[in-house]
């Protein structure tokens, strides 16, 4: 339906886009995602004839080489863009700026019934058919935007940032709006922040980036790159953690970026009489980060459970610095706060 060939645009010296080519099919929706000023909404406004590509660049339209054509006549031809900033007639009412969606030649004729059929696609602008559009909320101004495009009878349409400056609420509305415009079988390239809502509504997408198409496919091909999931989608890829270390709570909260505490495996003797010499004990002390059994400051020394020692005579005397080093085996000391009340852990 739509092609554009090796385009290029440029403001001055600087080039908005460079050699973009892209394909858009009859009766899809084709999703352009991007971060600001990657060249999205020059794409647009290339495509409706208000920025002119450089030589050596094509648009095809139903196979029509477009790209000197004026504006009004791409919209006679079939081509609707809903701007950035909805650009409504804020004097003029609801039903008005409607009216003024059909001014091009081919759709006066069925002006009335396509009138009819989106007010049923929103009804709240029924209800206000009479109120000035500068006197309606965001949401509402971006209905009669939607709507006003509609009524041309486009064969493509265009939809640059049709959620900005919309809540949730309405957001979540919008894209209920764009899911039946696209069950009618309309043709439309969305240029949209919500990524995640775009994904689901997109039959292809393509990934523009400092004016150049960086990334193509089905939404679930693209929505499955770690770099979209991270830029686009405020996705951090899981990894598997680093060998010796376990992320995990162990009885209270740990900080993520607590130091780890390294616990003997030789404490854990089963009963006094089968108990093996400090030598022979395990003395695996890797770190590991979770917090053992309570709150630990992240800034906390590393602490070390003590392993049972060995029975020892009477007559034996037990060295100065051992018997410094007695603590609580239920409270572990780290140089921070402990939570007295945390579940032991051995």
């Amino acid at each position: 339906m739509l092609r554009l060939e090796n385009v290029t645009v440029a403001y001055g010296k600087h080039e908005a886009l460079r050699g973009v080519s892209l394909d858009v099919e009859a009766g899809r929706t084709t999703v352009i995602l991007g971060a600001n000023g990657s060249g999205k909404t020059t794409l647009l406004k290339t495509i409706a004839g208000l920025m002119r590509p450089q030589p050596g660049g094509r648009i095809l339209f139903e196979g029509r080489s477009i790209e000197s054509e004026p504006t009004h006549r791409l919209v006679a031809a079939g081509i609707a863009l809903v701007p950035e900033g909805r650009r409504l007639f804020g004097q003029m009412t609801v039903i008005d700026n409607l009216r003024m969606g059909a001014y091009a030649k081919h759709a006066r004729a069925a002006e009335e019934h396509r009138l009819e059929g989106v007010l049923a696609m929103f009804p709240h602008l029924a209800e206000r058919r009479g109120q000035l559009a500068n006197t309606m909320s965001g949401g509402e101004q971006q209905m009669v935007a939607i709507a006003r495009a509609l009524m041309s009878g486009p064969k493509l349409l265009l939809l640059d940032e049709p959620s900005l400056g919309l809540s949730p609420r309405l957001v979540r509305d919008l894209f209920a709006t764009l899911h039946q415009i696209k069950a009618q079988g309309q043709s439309v390239i969305l240029v949209e922040q919500s990524a995640r809502q775009s994904l689901r509504l997109a039959d292809f997408v393509y990934v523009l980036e400092n004016g150049r198409i960086v990334r193509s496919g089905r939404p679930a091909e693209v929505a499955a790159d770690e770099a979209i999931q991270k830029a686009y989608l405020g996705l951090v890829p899981r990894r598997p953690p680093a060998p010796g270390k376990v992320v995990a709570a162990a009885g209270g909260f740990a900080h993520p970026y607590s130091r780890g505490v390294a616990v003997a495996r030789g404490a854990r003797s089963a009963s006094p009489k089968h108990e093996e010499p400090m030598e022979h004990q395990s003395t695996d002390r890797r770190p590991r980060t979770f917090a053992e059994g309570g709150f630990f400051h992240p800034f906390a020394r590393s602490v070390a459970r003590k392993a049972a020692a060995p029975a020892q005579d009477a007559a034996t005397p037990v060295p100065t610095v051992e018997a410094a080093t007695v603590r609580r085996p239920d409270i572990p000391t780290t140089g921070g706060f402990v939570n007295p009340q945390a579940r032991k852990v051995v």
